[in-house]
């Protein structure tokens, strides 16, 4: 006898057809600019891993993470290669999954047909889905792998088969390896099924089999990774009180309501907007006792909750780490809106379409609001290759950027760190090496990446080359600083004494220049020695710019410039004594577009809060027009 499976109905043609449109456009949006933003330091972190010896991948204490996404790149990069769009297409797949996945569980959920479609819409425009789709990381991974432990779960009581059993397992297992928010949504799925089978015993210990099984598997994660996760943790039992609570939940709200890429104005708005239906959502449940629907409350609050109890004795919290409880967000979100069809269809229309305006506010940022980057190390490394010279040296100050480093790395300069091997910038002969470095080069490229205080916390590279170099060129790339220091061959061929005071103290009592002439390119090196008959408390910022004739392209008549307190930044006039002389360096690099032509050089001080320039008095005590000190000219004169 043969099985004949059901007609499929014109109605359901439609509902396939629709869900296919819904996983199309997720697709779209999540492979839309793809490249668009510069792999960022955990990403290269990753590409770098994942290219190691396998026993390395896997071994655990090279991360902090459990080694599953890491093995599946693995596997990945020699198929696909290992740039941005190679990489970050892996997550895209997984990404993809997020939208057919709530559309089952949804459906197993509840009755209610209309939930399953608000939350694959949901799901589909998702900012913060979108987000994490487009990066080489493990975050969209744990969600889909959590998600479909989830609706295994419900499988499981439906059907509680070898297969289902084992689906669930295998799906736990492989969450719970590759990043530990999987074991948030383990707990919220422990309290829903213990509830609901605490009296009857056959189910409870075969349910209890199941995780028994789980922890089992896990204890050879445990046993490997516990010293190393000992050193990365550090107890802070102050973040229990109100403003855990308000990072943990409030960041959280904002970032599942509005992803990471949304003005605070909007961003909030769109908070309230899904509070008020996640509210309604579990309002919805209270009224219809649909017991089953439960598990959306638990799966969305159990895992932030969690994340507020852990939060003390973790390093520190980003939104990402919730991202696995976001399902069950949308889900909540999705009973309200039906809900709300039931009270006015046109209403909820209306809310539906506020959240898609919220949710393509955000995805707009994204894909091409600047601000929004989450790193510019690639273009930074594009800056120097193309403005380097020969001679140049790059030194680098935190060992944690060198997987980003090597993926990024410019050909034509040759890079150090410092410090390096475990080395510490206080130890005589790293100093020394260092300035032997410096000092056989002709220009320095100094990248400043991440915390600074961390690796070099009394600011000697920045002291150094403050007191050494010419700070010529500065540049902030997200993620880190660049910094290009000039160092002087020669000895200065100009000379000069001067008697001008700034405000009531300061004193400019001189300045040198190496050259007169220059052409396109080279850069001009100015000391200003300055004095001060008496300390301040107020910090200003020196201005050195070589002005001349307007620029037909930028209506500006500054052609090159260097703004920055005092020393390259590492003595500020609120630390000067009175009487000290201070050698103050600044390197002005010429455009390589400055035409032929004689251009004046100015000098200054102001306010960086409020650009109020410092008033500038000659010798007589006349107040000098612009607030401003020409020094001289110089020539520019074509190669």
């Amino acid at each position: 006898m043969c099985y004949n499976p059901p007609a499929m109905t014109s109605r359901n043609r439609f509902e396939t057809i629709f869900l296919l449109l819904l996983i199309l456009l997720a697709a779209v949006l999540r492979w839309y600019r793809l490249t668009a933003q510069d792999i960022w330091g955990d990403e290269a972190f990753s590409i770098w891993l994942s290219q190691q010896p396998l026993n390395a991948v896997i071994a655990g204490a090279s991360d902090t993470h459990p080694p599953f996404y890491p093995f599946l790149l693995f596997l990945w990069i020699p198929l696909a290669g290992t740039t941005a769009f190679a990489t970050r297409t892996l997550s895209v797949l997984i990404g993809i999954l997020a939208v057919p996945l709530v559309f089952v569980l949804a459906n197993r959920l509840t009755q209610r047909p209309r939930v399953k479609w608000f939350a694959a819409i949901l799901m589909t425009v998702s900012p913060l889905m979108i987000y994490y789709s487009q990066e080489t990381r493990m975050y969209e991974l744990v969600t889909i792998l959590a998600l479909a432990s989830t609706y295994f779960v419900l499988r499981w009581f439906e059907e509680a088969s070898p297969r289902v059993s084992l689906l669930y397992l295998f799906s736990t297992l492989l969450a719970i390896y590759t990043h530990y928010s999987a074991f948030f949504v383990l707990v919220a799925q422990n309290i829903f099924v213990l509830r609901r089978v605490r009296h009857q015993r056959t189910t409870l210990v075969r349910w209890l089999g199941v995780q028994g099984l789980l922890i089992v598997a896990y204890v050879p994660w445990i046993v490997v990774q516990t010293g190393f996760l000992r050193e990365k943790a550090n107890a802070r039992f102050e973040e229990w009180g109100w403003a855990g609570i308000e990072m943990i939940f409030g960041k959280t709200l904002l970032a599942f309501s509005a992803g990471l890429t949304t003005d605070f104005p909007v961003a909030h708005l769109a908070a309230i907007l899904c509070a008020i239906f996640g509210t309604l959502g579990i309002y919805t449940l209270i009224r219809r006792r649909e017991s089953q629907a439960w598990l959306a409350p638990m799966y969305a609050l159990v895992p932030v909750t969690i994340a507020y109890i852990v939060n003390p004795i973790m390093p520190f919290f980003f939104e990402r780490y919730v991202l696995v409880a976001l399902p069950g967000f949308l889900l909540l979100i999705a009973f309200g809106l039906d809900y709300l069809d039931e009270l006015d269809h046109r209403a909820q229309i209306g809310m539906t379409m506020a959240l898609m305006f919220f949710a393509l506010d955000a995805n707009w940022n994204f894909y091409f609001d600047e601000t929004y980057a989450k790193g510019k190390y690639g273009r930074m490394m594009t800056y120097v290759s193309q403005h380097a010279q020969p001679g140049d040296v790059l030194i680098l100050n935190n060992p944690l950027q060198k997987p980003l480093y090597q993926y990024y790395a410019p050909a034509n300069v040759p890079a150090y760190f410092f410090p390096d091997g475990g080395a510490s910038l206080e130890e005589p002969p790293v100093r020394k090496q260092l300035e032997t470095l410096a000092k056989k080069s002709s220009r320095v490229w100094l990248v400043m990446f991440g915390n600074p205080a961390e690796y070099d916390p009394t600011g000697y590279l920045e002291r150094w080359f403050g007191a050494n170099a010419f700070k010529s060129y500065v540049g902030g790339y997200v993620d880190a600083r660049l910094i290009l220091y000039t160092m002087a061959s020669a000895p200065p061929t100009i000379q000069r004494s001067t008697r001008y005071r700034l405000g009531d103290h300061i004193q400019l009592i001189g300045y040198d220049l190496n050259q007169a002439d220059l052409t396109p390119g080279q850069t001009l090196l100015l000391t200003l020695h300055w004095k001060t008959a008496a300390p301040m408390a107020q910090r200003y910022t020196v201005f050195a710019h070589m002005i001349g004739g307007i620029n037909p392209a930028t209506q500006s008549p500054v052609w090159a410039q260097m703004d920055s307190e005092p020393v390259g930044g590492s003595r500020p006039t609120d630390a000067w004594q009175a009487n000290e002389t201070i050698d103050d360096r600044h390197g002005l690099l010429i455009p390589h577009s400055t035409p032929p032509g004689e251009y004046l050089i100015e000098v200054g001080m102001y306010d960086s809060a409020t650009l109020a320039r410092l008033p500038v008095f000659d010798e007589n005590g006349d107040r000098l027009p612009d607030d401003r000190v020409i020094l001289g000219t110089v020539r520019v004169v074509a190669r």
